[in-house]
């Protein structure tokens, strides 16, 4: 049996689970701050849900006062994600913690493509839909961390296979 071909496939082999990786974007330890993070990271998110679906059920009124509310919850959940997530980085080890900055960066780099292609697609978006501007989606932008939240596991897990 030829051994290079024997270590390049024992290389293949992931050290982390999959499962944790892309659900959570945690390399699946199970260690104190990574039980941490998820938690206090849960707890947060459903705050901050709670807070949405009360401002919902109130028919988002007195408007003003609500949209206020809004904003300053959805400001301090992503502030307290972000501060938990800084400290789930500072318990990893060197490997890992280069794992998850170079999937940091990539996911940035993908964000900032994506908003440029946005971008440039933005004239022709009266040709192919009518999407006229409105203000309130302003208020939409601090929810696009969800969805680039997927596209950072998504690398993670990519890069976890390359080491």
């Amino acid at each position: 049996m030829n051994p290079i071909h024997q270590s390049s496939s024992a290389n293949a082999e992931a050290k982390w689970p999959t499962r944790s990786m892309l659900l959570w974007g945690t390399f699946g330890t199970k260690s104190h701050a990574e039980r941490r993070y998820i938690v206090r990271s849960c707890i947060a998110a459903g705050a901050g849900l709670a807070i949405l679906l009360f401002a919902a059920a109130m028919h988002f009124r007195p408007r003003p006062i609500m949209v206020r509310i809004l904003m300053l919850a959805t400001g301090s959940v992503l502030t307290y994600m972000a501060w938990e997530f800084r400290r789930y980085l500072y318990q990893l080890d060197e490997l890992a913690r280069r794992m998850q900055m170079e999937a940091i960066t990539y996911t940035y780099l993908t964000g900032f493509v994506i908003a440029a292609w946005l971008g440039v697609l933005w004239p022709f978006s009266h040709f192919l839909v009518h999407w006229p501007y409105k203000p309130m989606v302003l208020f939409m932008i601090p929810f696009l961390y969800f969805v680039l939240e997927p596209i950072r596991a998504g690398w993670l897990y990519y890069l976890s296979r390359r080491y």
